[in-house]
Parts: structure tokens; sequence; C-alpha cells
């Protein structure tokens, strides 16, 4: 379980199974936009029990609710049209802090190469899986990247 403050989680080390555990300073932020509202609150309240710094936004305020709040994942609820999350998608990955991006479908169909996708309704420690796969592959800032 984790304790609130920093989140905890396992990585696959190549084909080595073994597990290392990361504590994290701050909690990983993670905004959750979709026009499901009964998914996207449930999944806040999930997500907030598990140490996470979630914010909720509205489907087309998504890409200025991410800059707002340095978002380190953006969940997608994919109800709108694949041509608007498309372009939701690519304008979330031209912020200057682009966060990694979480599809979640109604099908369960990975119609998204290239993104995380994971089903709606799914198991909480699926959608975790993917939030903490998403996070590892994020573009760092040029600030950021310069300081490490």
């Amino acid at each position: 379980m984790t304790d609130g403050v920093a989140a905890r989680f396992t990585t696959e080390v190549g084909s080595d199974q073994s597990a290392t555990n990361i504590r994290r300073l701050q909690p990983l932020r993670v905004l959750l936009s979709g026009q499901d509202r009964r998914f996207i609150r449930v999944t806040a309240f999930l997500l907030a029990l598990r140490g996470y710094d979630v914010t909720e936004a509205e489907p087309g305020e998504a890409v200025h609710a991410a800059a707002r709040h340095r978002a380190d994942v953006v969940v997608l609820e994919s109800g709108l049209s694949r041509a608007v999350a498309a372009s939701r998608v690519a304008q979330l990955g031209a912020l200057a802090a682009a966060p990694a991006v979480v599809m979640v479908t109604d099908d369960g169909k990975n119609l998204w190469s290239g993104q995380p996708t994971v089903e709606k309704w799914t198991p909480l420690e699926q959608l975790v899986g993917a939030i903490e796969s998403a996070s590892l592959t994020r573009r760092l800032p040029a600030a950021e990247a310069a300081s490490q």
C-alpha cells in the first residue's frame, strides 16, 4: 500500500523479474479527462486513495488543465471521436512539459498505436500499471532534462 505522500511501484529490468521499490518525493500528478463523468469521478477517487495528486478536467479543457497543473500523466477517456482525441493527444505532446497520455476506450480495442490503452472499468491495478509505465516514458521538459 502507499503512504499518501509517495507512491510505490515495481519495474521490470530487462527480462529479469527483480522488483525495485521506488519512493517519490512528490505524488504523481494525474489529470483525468473525459465525457463519462461517473467514470472520471470514481477513478479520481480511487487514484487519490492510492496517493496520486488527481485533477479532473472537461474534455475541451484537458490541454489547458494539463499545462496549468503540470500533469505527469493525462488519462483521456476517449468517448470523443477519434479525430478529436488524436488532436488532443497531439496538443498535449506539444506542451513544454508534455505529459504522458493513457487512452481509455469503451470497447478495449487498442486502436491507438504507440499510446498506452486500457478498457474503461478495467481493474484498478491495470490502470495504475498503465499510468506508472506511461510516467516512466514521459519526455522531460528541457529545463528538467538539463538538471539531470
